[in-house]
């Protein structure tokens, strides 16, 4: 089978990594998980775009992301092998599979290079220890994402009443 690719950009590889870097199928619903698309660039000088999309298991669009790594955002890239990697935060997605498809693009010159649709699927698990979004429920939580928020909460006792004996 043939790689995706264009005449000057050919796709290798895509991997889900842990926060340890360890390709894994499955992760920790706390923990960041990176998105490494593995490519070669055949012909100088193009601006690339490397950016992917997360649906969930029913479809849905989770999200896009385009790389915005300052040491190589608008800067032309010469011909050689590179692994673009997107990080994703811990306790901002919903437990569930994952679907990632990735795709490159220029701007100068306006050209899609690949596409690939369903590169690469992994699970996001909860171990439902009380310490993710979910906190102490058990049951079924809906949405696309499930981020740990920060939460306060003022409280003010209510004016009792003197009792008169």
């Amino acid at each position: 089978m043939m790689a995706p690719a264009s005449e000057a950009i050919r796709l290798r590889a895509v991997h889900v990594r842990n926060e340890a870097g360890v390709i894994s199928e499955a992760v920790d619903i706390r923990r960041p998980v990176g998105i490494e698309m593995v490519y070669e660039v055949l012909k100088p000088d193009y601006k690339l775009m490397p950016h992917f999309v997360l649906y969930n298991q029913e479809g849905q669009l989770v999200f896009v992301a385009v790389d915005q790594d300052p040491n190589w955002r608008g800067r032309p890239r010469p011909t050689g092998r590179y692994a673009s990697t997107g990080w994703i935060p811990g306790n901002l997605l919903a437990e569930g599979a994952m679907i990632v498809g990735v795709a490159m693009r220029t701007v100068e010159p306006q050209q899609l290079h690949f596409d690939v649709r369903d590169a690469v699927v992994f699970q996001v698990v909860d171990s439902i220890d009380g310490d993710s979004a979910r906190g102490d429920w058990g049951g079924h939580m809906r949405g696309v994402v499930r981020p740990l928020l920060k939460w306060n909460t003022e409280f003010e006792p209510e004016d009792l009443p003197h009792v008169v004996k």
